[in-house]
């Protein structure tokens, strides 16, 4: 799809984050570990602070449409990996590249700042999204039982890597 183009929120954009955010938290809670009902009492302030870490937004206008997240892990042994988080498109957009624009996004931050290896986890009935995940080169290394409960029912968490060739 043409139009769609992805940055990297700043401090100042946390509204946007929230809003998309808790759309994607609200309508789909069997996709995320996340809950609608812990981060919907977020202050400005703790939305201002997860933008301390990469988030990156799609927009198709000046409409918010896709969100993806990264957090590089810090220690002197671990400063190598980072972590996705948050993938969300919007229903209605999805099937339009947007997922793999943000994949892409994340993956240049990776490589302009190091990082060698991304990680994330999906919850094993998501089949959309684990389908976006291997075509994008992830690989399986381990699953976590029970991860999850919502109404009643428990889910696993599947998680997976890709190893990123960084800029030497």
């Amino acid at each position: 799809m043409t139009g769609i183009t992805v940055r990297q929120l700043m401090p100042e954009d946390f509204a946007i984050l929230r809003e998309i955010r808790l759309e994607a938290l609200k309508l789909h809670p069997e996709a995320y570990s996340s809950a609608y009902e812990d981060w919907v009492k977020f202050s400005d302030d703790d939305w201002r602070a997860k933008l301390s870490a990469p988030v990156f937004a799609a927009f198709h206008g000046d409409k918010t449409v896709g969100l993806i997240g990264l957090w590089p892990q810090a220690g002197i042994r671990t400063a190598h990996r980072a972590i996705v988080v948050m993938v969300y498109v919007k229903s209605e957009m999805r099937g339009n590249g947007i997922a793999q624009k943000l994949m892409q996004a994340v993956e240049l931050y990776a490589r302009e700042n190091n990082i060698s290896q991304l990680e994330l986890s999906v919850l094993a009935d998501n089949e959309t999204a684990w389908r976006l995940y291997k075509r994008e080169g992830y690989t399986e290394f381990g699953r976590r039982p029970n991860w999850i409960s919502l109404n009643g029912e428990k889910f696993d968490e599947v998680m997976m890597f890709r190893p990123i060739a960084v800029n030497v």
